[in-house]
């Protein structure tokens, strides 16, 4: 591995990290709905991403060119990806939303094959059954998730984390799509423009003096995750290989995890901890999955050379 690869690995690590310290943010943000929060964290974030591009001088990579319509389409699925997750934070506990946010990847296996013509092996078939079982005993209706009452907040928390994983998955799918029109940066930049334009209303209706209230912990977030958080996952992936990236992206779950018990206290059941494990060990395997087909296909561009 080169040095400039452990850097690069490094970078996307961090952001994993990073992005697994929502529910902290969260935590301490008072009186402010989803949206509201979505509108500040991106605004945020968008101006960071700007600021950085200009020192860097690479303004020009914000340049829209064809498929605007997809990354309309980019920008509202990743606002509702966001809206989701977060809501399913609220609702429920990190290690939840997380979880069921993380099961994007056996999703994108499953559209694939639909939707880019993607072949599916057995090693993914095995890698849903494994994220399936694990989503059914993370939310375990008999007991609930991490001593928390299955009532009817916490039904429309775990829906929500459903959603957010599905639209996490839309939008893996649609940068695949984009990728070879747009740069990385401006993948991650307009869909937070596009973010701000949607939820530009829930601030509207957000008081001043709440505004005010929280601004430290608003300027927080949107700097370390919507703003670094973007630039170190962004600028770490276009050093490595995509099915690396995903694999260093688990980092984000175990993270997430990690911080609910350890700073926000809450406490782990078995059901969380094995449904944890096998969420995280589909992912695995349909990262490995895809590392493994890429492998083939080097082998076989050097056999015909």
């Amino acid at each position: 591995m080169t040095a400039g690869a452990g850097k690069a690995q490094i970078e996307v690590a961090l952001a994993c990290m990073i992005y697994g310290m929502a529910g902290i943010f969260l935590e301490y943000i008072d009186g402010m709905g989803t949206g509201s929060i979505l509108f500040y964290e991106m605004l945020i974030g968008a101006v960071t991403i700007l600021l950085y591009l200009l020192w860097k001088g690479r303004l020009s990579e914000l340049r829209l060119k064809e498929k605007r319509k997809f990354l309309l389409l980019q920008g509202i699925f990743t606002g509702l990806t966001f809206f989701c997750y977060f809501a399913a934070i609220k609702l429920t506990c990190l290690s939840v939303a997380v979880l069921l946010h993380y099961t994007a990847p056996v999703y994108v296996t499953l559209l694939s094959p639909l939707l880019l013509k993607e072949k599916i092996s057995s090693r993914s078939c095995l890698a849903l059954f494994l994220a399936i079982s694990g989503v059914i005993m993370v939310v375990k209706p008999e007991i609930g998730i991490s001593g928390l009452e299955w009532d009817e907040n916490y039904r429309l928390g775990i829906l929500l984390g459903v959603i957010s994983g599905i639209s996490y998955a839309a939008v893996i799918l649609n940068i695949r799509y984009l990728k070879d029109e747009y740069s990385g940066m401006a993948l991650a930049f307009w869909p937070l423009v596009i973010i701000v334009l949607l939820t530009a209303p829930f601030a509207a209706g957000t008081s001043g003096a709440t505004v005010t209230g929280n601004l430290g912990v608003l300027l927080t977030f949107g700097l370390i995750s919507g703003g670094l958080g973007e630039i170190l996952y962004t600028e770490g992936l276009s050093g490595i290989e995509a099915q690396v990236g995903s694999i260093l992206a688990l980092i984000e779950p175990v993270s997430g995890i990690f911080f609910d018990y350890t700073l926000l206290g809450v406490p782990f059941c078995l059901n969380t901890c094995l449904g944890c494990v096998l969420i995280l060990a589909a992912g695995l395997l349909v990262s490995l999955e895809n590392i493994r087909g890429l492998s083939g296909k080097s082998r076989v561009r050097k056999g015909i050379s």
